[in-house]
């Protein structure tokens, strides 16, 4: 569904305005943002925003990854072998597959730094 070309250049014209107002409004007052992101962080509060609890979470999340998929990976490993020694035309995707996982899984905690 097409707009006409009048109602077009409205919204151009709207959708510009809104971006120069945020724009100013960022550059007129950083000290809002930068207090902002500081309390979502758990910045001066001390008392820990949304932002450092979903830190704390994916850093658990990574410790709980590094041990659940090594065992996961040996698995695939086994399971690409024994296609392997089948002759299956699967095995070489099986173990590509297992060898990203074990870089995801090993790169898990500095992707989650």
């Amino acid at each position: 569904m097409a707009l006409d070309p009048k109602t077009r250049d409205i919204v151009r014209a709207a959708a510009l305005g809104l971006a120069v107002a945020v724009a100013l409004s960022m550059t007129l007052s950083p000290d809002v943002a930068s207090a902002a992101l500081q309390s979502a962080a758990g910045g001066k509060s001390g008392g820990g925003g949304g932002f450092g609890r979903f830190v704390q979470f994916i850093n658990r999340l990574a410790d709980y990854t590094i041990p659940i998929g090594s065992a996961f990976s040996v698995l695939g490993l086994i399971w690409g072998g024994l296609l392997f020694q089948a002759g299956d035309q699967r095995a070489g995707r099986v173990l590509g597959f297992v060898a990203l996982g074990v870089g995801i899984v090993l790169l898990s905690k500095p992707i989650a730094a």
